[in-house]
């Protein structure tokens, strides 16, 4: 259970908070628009960012948390590929050395086995972003971050690694920005909704999403349609 007691942001103007959320195990999405803050507190979290950071305050399984490197893993929107081969580059970030099994079996996972020797900066941007998510899977820490997971992927991929997150989310937190509004409505066991740097909704169960909530999130009138067990959203 990751708690955020705690956590304001402010820079150039623009301020956000967030004040006593928890996240237990599942696909917990947020949404919201451009500008919203929601990079600014999946950032906030990892504490990188300290020159923005005013108050942060974390606890994961009742521990309180300053350094957040042994509990989360987090990628970013963007990330710089640099001359080492993908099969190092999924593993460098790893606690312990890995099996070679295990590695062949997580390059075959995200369809990488035929880059294994070849280096992640010729990767196009899809490739390499499932190579940034194998590193991940590897790593295996028990909370996971994405910022806009579903860029730069096509939609055979993006139903690849989101079933990936959904298989692991039964015992990690898993926390993440989205603007594919449906996929993330397939995916996510709950949605959090941010709007100027406030949390307007939080953690709502996907199947109680409704029309009101994400007109008042993306200021546009929307439409809910359940079909088939999923909920989807027309704007």
């Amino acid at each position: 259970m990751l708690h955020i007691k705690n956590l304001g942001i402010y820079y150039g103007g623009f301020s956000a908070a967030v004040s006593d959320v928890e996240f237990g195990p599942g696909i917990h999405v947020m949404l919201g628009e451009n500008g919203s803050g929601k990079s600014s507190v999946l950032t906030g979290i990892t504490g990188y960012n300290m020159p923005v950071i005013t108050e942060r305050e974390l606890e994961y399984n009742g521990v309180p948390l300053d350094r957040t490197a042994d509990y989360i893993s987090y990628l970013p929107q963007q990330n710089v590929p640099f001359q080492i081969t993908v099969e190092d580059f999924i593993q460098m970030t790893a606690s312990i050395r890995l099996p070679k099994k295990d590695v062949n079996c997580t390059l075959k996972e995200f369809g990488l086995e035929q880059f294994r020797n070849t280096s992640a900066d010729n990767l196009s941007g899809g490739e390499f972003k499932r190579a940034l998510c194998a590193q991940l899977h590897l790593e295996d820490k028990p909370v996971m971050m994405f910022d806009e997971i579903e860029q730069g992927l096509d939609i055979n991929y993006q139903h690849l690694v989101m079933n990936w997150l959904k298989q692991l989310s039964s015992e990690k937190v898993i926390i993440m920005a989205m603007h594919d509004l449906n996929l993330a409505l397939s995916y996510a066991d709950t949605v959090t909704c941010m709007k100027k740097g406030t949390l307007t909704e939080v953690k709502v169960p996907v199947r109680e999403v409704n029309e009101k909530m994400l007109a008042e999130t993306f200021s546009r009138e929307m439409k809910i349609i359940h079909h088939d067990g999923k909920v989807i959203a027309l704007s």
